[in-house]
C-alpha cells in the first residue's frame, strides 16, 4: 500500500439518535469519510448523522447488525476506500481510538485488526453473562488457530484486500 491511505469509517445504527453525535465528532478526525448505514431507525439517527457530514445508507426495515455491516462494506468497496474502520454506534468505543487500529494496519502485515474489550486496558461494560457469551465465541474462533481474544468487538480495520477476499 502506498503512504496515502483513504481511510472510511462503516457505523451500523438502529436507534442511536443519543450516542450518534458524539461517536461521529469523535471518529471524524481520523477518517476521511463516514458512512452510517441507518438499520431501520425510528428515530433521528439517520437525520442526525446526515447534518454532521456522514453518507447515511437507510434500510427501511432492519436487517439486522451483520446486514447493516456488509452493506456498508459494500459501499466502501465501490468507493475504493484503502481502509475501512468500524465502530458501533451506541458509543461503546471511543473514536479517538481509531489510531491504534490504524497504526496497526499500515504495517502492513495484516489485513484485519479487531479491537479488544478483554486485553489489559480494554473496556467492557457488558453484564457477566453477556461476557461469558462473547468468551464462547471467541473460544470457538481461537480454536481454530487464530489469535482472538474479543470475536464479538464491533471495533475492527480491514484493508480493502480484506473485504474484497472475504463473501
Amino acid at each position: 500500500m502506498s503512504m496515502d491511505y483513504s481511510i472510511v469509517a462503516v457505523i451500523p445504527a438502529f436507534n442511536e439518535q443519543n450516542a450518534i453525535a458524539s461517536v461521529l465528532l469523535q471518529t471524524e478526525k481520523y477518517v476521511d469519510s463516514i458512512i452510517v448505514v441507518d438499520d431501520g431507525s425510528n428515530d433521528s439517527t439517520g437525520e442526525i448523522a446526515s447534518r454532521l457530514g456522514a453518507t447515511v445508507i437507510r434500510n427501511e426495515r432492519n436487517l439486522g447488525y451483520g446486514g447493516a455491516l456488509l452493506k456498508g462494506f459494500e459501499y466502501a468497496k465501490q468507493c475504493k476506500s484503502d481502509i475501512i474502520v468500524t465502530l458501533d454506534a451506541d458509543g461503546q468505543h471511543n473514536g479517538d481510538e481509531v489510531p491504534v487500529l490504524l497504526e496497526r494496519i499500515r504495517k502492513g502485515d495484516v489485513d484485519i485488526v479487531i479491537g479488544s474489550r478483554f486485553l489489559e486496558g480494554g473496556v467492557s461494560e457488558a453484564p457477566a453473562w453477556r461476557r461469558a457469551g462473547i468468551q464462547v465465541i471467541t473460544d470457538m474462533v481461537a480454536d481454530g488457530g487464530v489469535k482472538v481474544t474479543d470475536a464479538q468487538s464491533g471495533f475492527s480495520a480491514y484493508t480493502r484486500h480484506a473485504l474484497e477476499s472475504l463473501s
